[in-house]
């Protein structure tokens, strides 16, 4: 089973990407803020990271670059960017400071969420073992 760190700040999207995810066979941890995601960063191992940019405590894009610059067990996790900002100069830095996906909300449904996450995964997976990164 995948599992999968959801770091959204709006209990209601938390929830639908929570369920949605578990439905679709996903083992689902949440954080609350960006200071929780942090600290589940620094501490378990995920296949996959959703972080919103607009939280509480440390934004998304502070917490996609400390992941990256720091060793974590997941510095080379797949991250990506699940957010209402659509402003190209914001996803830009995003991609520079080393997030795999930029997704935005109101342009998808949850379930279309989850078949991007499935499609990503399920490419990292047919990669020779050598191209894993």
């Amino acid at each position: 089973m995948k599992k999968i760190l959801i770091a959204e700040d709006d209990f209601f999207i938390r929830d639908v990407y929570m369920e949605i995810f578990q439905n679709n066979g996903y083992e689902v941890e949440i954080a609350v803020d960006g200071e929780d995601a942090l600290v589940k960063i620094k501490s378990k191992l995920f296949d996959m990271i959703l972080l919103d940019i607009m939280m509480p405590k440390a934004s998304g894009m502070d917490i996609l670059s400390q992941t990256r610059k720091i060793e974590t067990p997941n510095k080379i996790t797949p991250i990506f960017m699940v957010t209402n900002l659509s402003e190209q100069n914001i996803i830009e830095e995003a991609f520079k400071f080393g997030t795999d996906g930029y997704i935005i909300k109101s342009q998808y449904t949850p379930q279309q969420v989850v078949d991007e996450i499935n499609n990503f995964l399920a490419g990292k997976e047919n990669l020779p073992p050598q191209s894993k990164t």
